[in-house]
């Protein structure tokens, strides 16, 4: 059931079946500790997490990689617990959050209820050409392992 595939060069879709129940992943992407722990890929940090999880409401996070930091902000366009989000996603020029925003993307998550498990459709874009999705796909991707094992109670970011 995991996999990425594009709707077009431009969105990217990612499926992915995690091994906790739809609450625990719902909650994962929406409490502001918990996000921080499993965000962005396996080889950065989130050092701040902001998230005003209503419609309306702004969200914003800061992670240092091994060379450099990055901003990423947004808001909420839709709020359905446990079963979806949709908040809008621009990085910002630099890793300081103050700085201008640049293209900005809709990022779309949907829970699907298994019982003991929760499948996630997860779409983003559109994206200014492919490049931009291809990036973002191994962002993504890196990042849904690390909520992988935090679900699974470990440790969530190896690197």
């Amino acid at each position: 059931m995991d996999g990425v595939t594009g709707i077009d060069t431009r969105q990217l879709r990612i499926v992915r079946r995690f091994k906790a129940p739809r609450e625990m992943v719902f909650k994962a992407w929406t409490d502001s500790a918990m996000f921080a722990l499993w965000f962005g890929p396996d080889r950065f940090r989130a050092t701040r997490c902001a998230l005003d999880v209503r419609e309306g409401g702004a969200w914003s996070a800061t992670l240092e990689g091994p060379e450099r930091s990055h901003s990423v902000s947004g808001k909420f366009l839709k709020v359905k617990a446990p079963s979806s989000l949709e908040f809008t996603w621009a990085w910002h020029e630099t890793g300081d959050p103050s700085t201008p925003r640049e293209h900005e993307t809709v990022v779309s998550v949907e829970l699907i209820d298994r019982g003991e498990e929760t499948d996630m459709v997860f779409t983003q874009g559109l994206f200014r050409n492919e490049g931009g999705t291809r990036g973002h796909a191994e962002g993504w991707t890196s990042g849904f392992d690390c909520l992988d094992r935090l679900l699974a109670g470990a440790e969530p970011k190896t690197a």
